[in-house]
C-alpha cells in the first residue's frame, strides 16, 4: 500500500507598505509565481504590493501553515475577500514559523553539512549581500543555489543566474585552500591591483564562455573560506559584480524566465542564509 503523499511546498510571510497586517500562506508552486498571483488578484492587490518577508521549504506545508495559523488565530483579521491576514509583527511571525517548521525542513541535512563551517556561510552571506541576491529572493528559480552538487571533483556550492554559472567553490583543497570562481563584468580589468592579487593567489582572469554575455569574464583564486570572503572588499569587485549580476537578474525578472537548474535549487539553504543575515543585522544594530 502506497503512503499518502505529503504536500511538499512553502509556507511564507508577506508584508506590504500599504497594510498594517501580514499574510501567512502556503503554496506548492514556486514562490515567485504565487507572489505574482497575489499581487495581481483582486482580494489582496488592494492592500499591496506584497513582498516576501520570510519563507520555509517543508515536507508538509499544510501542517506548518495550519499550525502557524492556529498559533495566531486570536489575531486573525477579517477583511472581505481575504482569509490569511493577521495583526502580528513580522519578526514575531517569523520566529514562530521557524520554530514550527524546523523538524520538517526539506534537505536540511545538506544545508547543515555545508554551513557546519561558519566561514562558508560568511562567504555566501557576503556574496549574497554584495550581489543583491538578498533583494531578489522572490526570483528564486530564476537564479539558483545548489548545495554540495554532484560534480566531478566536488563543489561546496554552485550559483547560477539563468543558465549561466556565476559562482562556485571546489571541495578539493590544497594546503587547506579551495578554488573559488566568479563571473564578473569586464570592468574588473580596470583594476590592475585586483588582477595582480588574483595571480598571486593561484588564480587568473579569463573570458567567460557565454555567447549571450559578451562583457563577462571569469575570475578565480585559491584561498581558504576564512580569507576568501575578503576578496569581495577588493578594489573594483563590487562594481564589476553588480554590473553583470544586476543586469542578468533584471533581464530574467522582465521575462519571468526560469533557470534550467531550478530543480536543483536549495530553498532551505537560502532560507537559512536569510535567517543568518537577520541575526547578524540584529547584532550589528543593537546598542
Amino acid at each position: 500500500m502506497r503512503g499518502v503523499r505529503m504536500p511538499h511546498g512553502f509556507v511564507y510571510i508577506l508584508v506590504s507598505p500599504n497594510s498594517d497586517h501580514i499574510k501567512i500562506g502556503r503554496t506548492e508552486r514556486p514562490i515567485s509565481e504565487r507572489l505574482r498571483g497575489i499581487n495581481g488578484g483582486e482580494a489582496y492587490a488592494a492592500h499591496g504590493p506584497w513582498e516576501l518577508s520570510d519563507f520555509v521549504h517543508v515536507t508538509d506545508s499544510t501542517v506548518v501553515e495550519s499550525a502557524t495559523h492556529r498559533h495566531f488565530i486570536d489575531r486573525k483579521v477579517n477583511v472581505e475577500g481575504t482569509n490569511e491576514l493577521f495583526s502580528v509583527a513580522p519578526h514575531e511571525a517569523r520566529k514562530e514559523l521557524r520554530r514550527i517548521s524546523a523538524p520538517l525542513r526539506v534537505d536540511s541535512e545538506r544545508t547543515d553539512q555545508l554551513f557546519h563551517n561558519p566561514d562558508v556561510i560568511l562567504f555566501l552571506f557576503n556574496l549574497f549581500q554584495l550581489s543583491g541576491l538578498y533583494g531578489n529572493l522572490d526570483m528564486q528559480g530564476s537564479w539558483t543555489l545548489s548545495v554540495l552538487p554532484q560534480t566531478n571533483g566536488g563543489r561546496w556550492f554552485t550559483l547560477n543566474i539563468g543558465s549561466h554559472e556565476v559562482a562556485f567553490s571546489t571541495r578539493t583543497s590544497t594546503d587547506g585552500k579551495f578554488s573559488h570562481h566568479l563571473v564578473l563584468d569586464r570592468l574588473i580589468l580596470e583594476y590592475p591591483n585586483t588582477i595582480m592579487w588574483l595571480g598571486q593567489h593561484g588564480g587568473d582572469v579569463r573570458r567567460a564562455e557565454y555567447k549571450a554575455a559578451e562583457r563577462a569574464v571569469s575570475v578565480s583564486f585559491d584561498e581558504d573560506f576564512a580569507r576568501a570572503e575578503r576578496f569581495f572588499a577588493r578594489e573594483g569587485v563590487r562594481r564589476a559584480m553588480v554590473a553583470y549580476w544586476a543586469d542578468a537578474l533584471a533581464d530574467l525578472r522582465e521575462r519571468h524566465a526560469k533557470s534550467v537548474y531550478a530543480r536543483y535549487h536549495s530553498y532551505d539553504a537560502v532560507s537559512q542564509l536569510l535567517e543568518y543575515k537577520r541575526a547578524r543585522d540584529k547584532v550589528i544594530l543593537s546598542p
